[in-house]
């Protein structure tokens, strides 16, 4: 391995790459909305783009964890023993930033680990012997790949789109801060294997720190990891390791203590969340016949014949290795134990937990590590053939090679800015928000909208009073949200068959879904062969059929039983709305059919007609 793994002129072209391609479309976005509310700034291009569509449903997690406040009601008129369980390991620095700097802190973090992904990246391929250039080149590719392959991805294979959707990308938190850790984890673990200091003081606590911060983030993550240090363990130090692991009781026992210190509070808010809310999240619990059912469509899913190839290659070329490279063979080995890890993980998270939630992610797991594996298999071959042949690239041309790479992203980033970007209904937003402010009390006012951004705009600035609320971004019991929802309608005189349509299930595409009202129950409703509501069977014969051939790790598709439904329209008739307190504002989007025959002149002022967006205030707010 080369004496400096990264000099200053290295940590100045990743500190220079990671800008250009961080600030591309903020540019854009304070070049065309420079008068824009910098909070629906960041709403927005925090989540411009298809991959990072709903960045800002996460953004009231960092608020809460910056108030340190996690009781999340949003109505004064409510009151809850719960807390609600905040993954404060991956929003940890935007929550400080946040407290130090405001809304800005959203900008700065993107920057933070876009750059943090760059500089891990360019370490792990120094530590495969690569050159700085060549270092760098390889980091710019594998950041560019998710947006590259979308093009050069002809056959369609379905393995290929899910590697290059998960290994990295602006989505906030995952990929955005999660995979930092988790690369970060493996350039540790690979360091360590390297300079044969596993037990060094410094790694067991960047161990243990890593490990508390997915497992607060994104548990899939933390077993995959913790499993990869279990088998190398086992496999590097076989029947020394019970030894070893005395030799180092200390530093185990501290590292250890570490790891409790960060992940207490995060089990104490599990423990004392909402069960509805838990509910909303996804968490059913499953019986001995659910996970047979479960672990048995896993392993028909990874012994499929294609993948059974990808085992033969696998092996085939660790033997090879072996044989001819057997030099670079210990360069390799963390990443066959990472995806091995990721292959047993859904299986002993199933055998083990009395409860499940949104299994898919194993799924994308497995991917994730099989796809790091193949490329460092192919970036170590290739250049162990290089080297065998005595063939150098000149490296100034290696450099000059991201320029492309460079260009075409940022290419891709302005036509999809312009292709997803709705002038109208952001102008709407901003406008709206400008009227709201005016109000020096608006954090105190009540807010009635079905619009999501404009609910995290609200949360942002501190307003606890919001009529409705997305069904994750509250502690709110189920009971509450419907009462919510119902109110909602009847104040603007919607009619039982409007609530119907509201709440029917829906075939869009390739799964029954129902967005809107998804956005209050989430997984509450979610319907697949594994798992309905109340494991109930009561749909229409052909929403059944389908519910019954869906995978049971789909875990997006949505649809209410019959028996539910009914309950729901018999409480919107019996629904008393005497004691309901009349919102301040009311902002609708009057396009959507089912909301194009409201009726609230009685009460309310239309204080702003936008192409998209209305707003409507108290009559007492229009004199």
């Amino acid at each position: 391995m080369q004496n400096k793994a990264i000099g200053y002129r290295e940590l100045f072209l990743l500190f220079l790459i990671s800008f250009i391609f961080f600030s591309f479309k903020w540019i854009l976005s304070f070049y065309l909305f420079e008068t824009e509310d910098l909070t629906t700034k960041i709403i927005h291009d925090s989540s411009f783009s298809k991959e990072a569509f709903d960045s800002y449903t996460y953004f009231h997690y960092v608020k809460s964890l910056s108030d340190f406040d996690f009781t999340s009601l949003y109505n004064k008129t409510l009151s809850t023993n719960y807390l609600i369980s905040s993954p404060y390991g991956s929003i940890i620095v935007h929550s400080l930033l946040l407290n130090i700097i405001g809304e800005i802190g959203f900008i700065l973090s993107e920057y933070i680990f876009i750059t943090l992904f760059f500089v891990i990246f360019f370490l792990i391929f120094r530590l495969l012997r690569l050159s700085k250039n060549s270092s760098l080149l390889l980091s710019v590719i594998f950041f560019v790949s998710p947006i590259l392959f979308e093009y050069l991805n002809y056959f369609g294979v379905i393995e290929l789109k899910t590697f290059f959707s998960v290994i990295y990308g602006l989505r906030f938190p995952r990929p955005l801060v999660v995979n930092i850790y988790f690369y970060f984890f493996i350039y540790i673990l690979l360091k360590s294997h390297l300079n044969k200091n596993f037990f060094s003081t410094k790694n067991l606590f960047l161990f243990s720190l890593l490990l508390a911060l997915t497992a607060s983030s994104f548990f899939f993550f933390f077993i995959n990891m913790f499993l990869s240090l279990v088998i190398y363990l086992l496999l590097e130090y076989k029947v020394n390791v019970f030894r070893k692991i005395q030799e180092n009781i200390l530093k185990i026992i501290y590292s250890t203590l570490l790891f409790l210190i960060i992940i207490i509070p995060f089990i104490i808010l599990i423990i004392n969340s909402n069960p509805d809310y838990m509910q909303r999240m996804g968490v059913y619990e499953v019986n001995f016949d659910d996970k047979i059912l479960l672990i048995n469509h896993y392993l028909s899913k990874i012994l499929r014949l294609k993948l059974i190839l990808i085992y033969i290659f696998l092996i085939l070329s660790y033997f090879l290795m072996k044989k001819f490279n057997n030099d670079n063979l210990k360069y390799i080995q963390i990443f066959y134990i990472l995806f091995f890890s990721s292959l047993i993980s859904p299986i002993i998270f199933i055998l083990c937990s009395s409860k499940i939630a949104f299994l898919g992610h194993f799924n994308s797991m497995v991917v994730l590590c099989l796809g790091i594996l193949i490329a460092i298999l192919i970036i170590i071959n290739l250049q162990f053939l290089l080297s065998f042949f005595k063939f150098k690239f000149n490296q100034f041309f290696l450099l000059i090679l991201i320029v492309p790479f460079i260009t075409f992203y940022l290419i891709k980033t302005y036509n999809e800015y312009f292709d997803r970007l709705n002038k109208n209904i952001r102008t709407d937003r901003d406008n709206i928000v400008k009227l709201i402010q005016r109000n020096s009390n608006f954090q105190k006012l009540n807010i009635l909208t079905f619009d999501r951004r404009l609910m995290t705009w609200s949360i942002l600035k501190g307003n606890i009073e919001l009529f409705l609320v997305d069904g994750t971004f509250t502690q709110r019991s189920n009971i509450e949200i419907e009462n919510d929802i119902i109110s909602s309608f009847k104040l603007m005189k919607l009619t039982k068959l409007d609530f119907k349509n509201f709440i029917s299930n829906k075939k869009m595409g390739y799964r029954y879904n129902n967005p809107e009202l998804k956005n209050f129950f989430w997984q509450r409703y979610t319907a697949n062969s594994s798992y309905t509501f109340q494991n109930s069977n009561d749909f229409d014969k052909n929403v059944l059929e389908f519910i019954k051939k869906s995978s049971p790790y789909y875990i997006h598709q949505f649809a209410i039983p019959n028996f539910e439904m009914e309950r729901l329209l018999d409480k919107f008739n019996s629904f008393d709305m005497e004691n309901i307190k009349l919102p301040d504002h009311i902002i609708i989007n009057e396009n959507q059919a089912i909301f194009k025959d409201i009726d609230i002149k009685e009460n309310y002022c239309l204080k702003y007609n936008g192409n998209s967006l209305n707003f409507y205030s108290l009559k007492k707010f229009c004199i």
